[in-house]
């Protein structure tokens, strides 16, 4: 009998448990990512839990259901505009973690794919760089904040996607007005879009607090974007930052 998608996929990812990062983060998932979108070879060392999936994807030729990211919030929103999004755990569904527990898509953290769904309310996760590797978790839902259902070729019909503006507008209207002082996953998510802008800062730097270095660094951006810097990452710097402008 013919495998499922899903156990297609599982089947994939799970030939690579147990690969752990080479030296300074680098992993053949983060290579392979930066090829195959034009990125310098520095990505190859960027967080690659998303990007791990992506690739697990592309080698059942599902890329097309299951996405192409390396940003976690990004993918999350993507299964969202597509009505694909839910809460009930399903085996082949990728799982997308809040540690904080709110359950919100800006606050997510870590993506996995779901293996299999116990009967005391846990679920058994494939997951990339989790402790420098691809390991086996059994994850609580409170730290789920959600569950993205690839449009598989036999899967289960999903709910038709509600009439909605693009997801990316929907997205900047939820973020914050972030200026010095600001603390949390919102500043995080700033944190890191900069990085990813070319406008990094130095490590040992706290992630999640907006000190000097966040507002040298986001002040340099909207310069070089043109805008007015102040300082403020609020409706006119979020759109350039997630590059929906």
């Amino acid at each position: 009998m013919a495998k499922s998608p899903e156990d297609r996929v599982l089947d994939v990812v799970r030939s690579q448990l147990g690969y752990t990062e080479s030296g300074g983060g680098w992993t053949k998932f983060g290579a392979w990512w930066a090829s195959r979108h034009g990125k310098p070879s520095s990505w190859a060392r960027e967080p690659w839990c998303d990007m791990f999936l992506a690739w697990a994807a592309a080698q059942v030729g599902f890329i097309g259901v299951m996405g192409d990211s390396a940003w976690t919030i990004g993918h999350a929103n993507w299964f969202k505009a597509r009505g694909q999004w839910g809460l009930t755990p399903r085996k082949g569904a990728l799982v997308f973690f809040d540690w904080a527990g709110s359950k919100a898509i800006p606050a997510i953290d870590h993506v996995g794919v779901v293996e299999a769904v116990r009967r005391n309310g846990t679920i058994v996760t494939i997951e990339g760089n989790t402790s420098n590797r691809v390991l086996r978790r059994e994850r609580s839902m409170s730290v789920i904040a959600g569950f993205g259902y690839p449009a598989y070729p036999d899967a289960r019909p999903l709910p038709r996607p509600q009439p909605a503006r693009n997801w990316t507008e929907t997205l900047v209207k939820t973020l914050p007005i972030l200026k010095r002082g600001a603390r949390g996953f919102d500043v995080k998510t700033l944190y890191y879009l900069l990085h990813a802008r070319g406008y990094g800062l130095a490590g040992g730097i706290d992630d999640t607090v907006f000190g000097d270095p966040l507002d040298d660094a986001l002040r340099a951006f909207q310069k070089a974007a043109g805008l007015k810097p102040d300082g403020q990452c609020g409706p006119k710097t979020w759109p350039r930052l997630l590059r929906v402008e």
